[in-house]
């Protein structure tokens, strides 16, 4: 099986189509009013472009795996898309591939990353390896503490995690665990870029856009939120759909400095 064959399997499973569910795509982020287009395309310009990601929120139940999940349709296609699992991270083979952490944290489901995963799982990142993961936490200072401070992930490593992504209900999170809440609007609410030389700073405030340090390269995203247009005016909404379109547009084989 193929890249392609093998990344289409693997996002068709994120969805559940015995119940007639699909897992959100990045077009129905669009249309819920989780991200605008603008932002949706900066962010498609840096992960089409190899830029590993992790989302994060502090309760569960925001959104953080869907919208971490949305944006797998656009890595890079020669990448394979394979799970980060406890004691198997050093099983991944040298080819590059699409690392995916379900989840960085403590927490007791099997096949969440913590202590020696997590640092296996960073460790990737000098391997030529992409990473994608979520965390529970509201900002970047919470998710340096619990991988540099806690676990022990070297800050060159951290810092390769160019995008770190943040959710909240619109208006802001209620204090408790889990949110129940299945109708307030979600949104991203933080952003922070690392080129990989300094430490993770703010690019994107909710009431300024993106910011002036942001880095930007306007043609790129210009393609981009040209693509999301287009297929916005399509029926397709599914992760390995977007993908496909993704796969054959100019962008899937756009590389820029």
């Amino acid at each position: 099986m193929n890249h392609a064959e093998h990344n289409e399997q693997y996002l068709e499973q994120m969805s559940n189509p015995e119940k007639g569910e699909h897992a959100r795509s990045l077009l129905d982020l669009i249309d819920l009013g989780t991200f605008d287009l603008e932002l949706a395309a900066w962010f498609i310009s840096h992960i089409s472009q190899g830029a590993s990601y992790i989302f994060g929120s502090g309760p569960g139940g925001i959104g953080k795996t869907t919208t971490m999940r949305s944006m797998l349709s656009f890595v890079p296609a020669n990448l394979r898309f394979v799970t980060a699992l406890p004691d198997k991270i050093n099983e991944i083979d040298s080819n590059p591939h699409c690392v995916i952490s379900n989840e960085l944290s403590d927490h007791t489901p099997p096949t969440y990353l913590w202590d020696q995963d997590v640092r296996d799982y960073f460790a990737c990142s000098e391997k030529g390896h992409l990473l994608v993961g979520n965390v529970h936490a509201d900002d970047a200072t919470e998710v340096y503490e619990q991988m540099v401070t806690t676990n022990q992930v070297p800050e060159s490593q951290f810092r390769s995690i160019s995008i770190l992504g943040f959710i909240c209900l619109e208006g802001g999170n209620p204090k408790g665990g889990r949110i129940k809440d299945t109708t307030t609007r979600r949104v991203v609410n933080k952003v922070f870029y690392s080129d990989g030389s300094s430490d993770h700073e703010s690019v994107y405030s909710p009431e300024e856009g993106l910011l002036s340090n942001a880095p930007r390269n306007s043609a790129l995203e210009d393609e981009c939120r040209s693509f999301l247009q287009e297929v916005l005016n399509t029926p397709e909404r599914t992760l390995e759909g977007v993908r496909k379109r993704f796969l054959g547009s100019d962008l899937a084989t756009t590389k820029n400095g």
